[in-house]
């Protein structure tokens, strides 16, 4: 796993080392991105408070199925957010195909993309306020982990790397397993 304080974009990064040839499972995560990008393009804020990282994914799959991924590693997110904060489906959902929401709006948002027979997958997670904070268009109003968690409630980059640990092994299971 590479950590950075700040970087451009997870996802770029990981493309970079996956043209070098690294193996499926390198992790790229950071502090803050500067041009964070969710689906579709659509630009990802990505303060320093939030969990930012992308994985190389070499699917022996056919390409058919790769977008079931989505919804397979937002599921992994989904759960182990749960279990973190102690709640259960009813507060922490997967809205299709790929975001993690709560009442108060989103918590988690996943981009795939995917070239040259390899997948990178995007993560970047509400976990604490930022000191700016997140403006949007309205549509998809951030949430945040510590507003639900009672175990989150200061800022530490200790937080972040345990939450990170636990997404990484849950994320491990989805690769390793047949998606449908």
């Amino acid at each position: 796993m590479i950590t950075k304080d700040v970087t451009g974009s997870t996802n770029d990064d990981v493309w970079e080392l996956a043209a070098q040839g690294a193996p499926a499972g390198i992790v790229v995560a950071a502090r803050r991105q500067r041009t964070g990008r969710g689906q579709w393009g659509r630009v990802w804020m990505s303060p320093e408070g939030g969990l930012y990282f992308s994985v190389l994914m070499r699917p022996g799959t056919p390409e058919r199925t790769w977008p079931a991924y989505s919804k397979a590693f937002a599921e992994a997110v989904a759960a182990v957010l749960r279990a973190e904060c102690g709640v259960d489906s009813d507060v922490i959902r997967v809205k299709a195909p790929n975001d993690v929401v709560c009442d108060a709006g989103k918590l988690c948002g996943i981009s795939l993309e995917s070239r040259n027979g390899a997948i990178v997958v995007g993560v970047g997670v509400n976990v604490f306020h930022s000191a700016r904070p997140i403006v949007t268009d309205g549509r998809n109003e951030p949430a945040y982990v510590c507003d639900i968690a009672a175990d989150y409630i200061a800022p530490s980059e200790r937080a972040l790397d345990d939450l990170l640990g636990r997404l990484l092994d849950s994320f491990a299971v989805v690769m390793e397993g047949p998606v449908e």
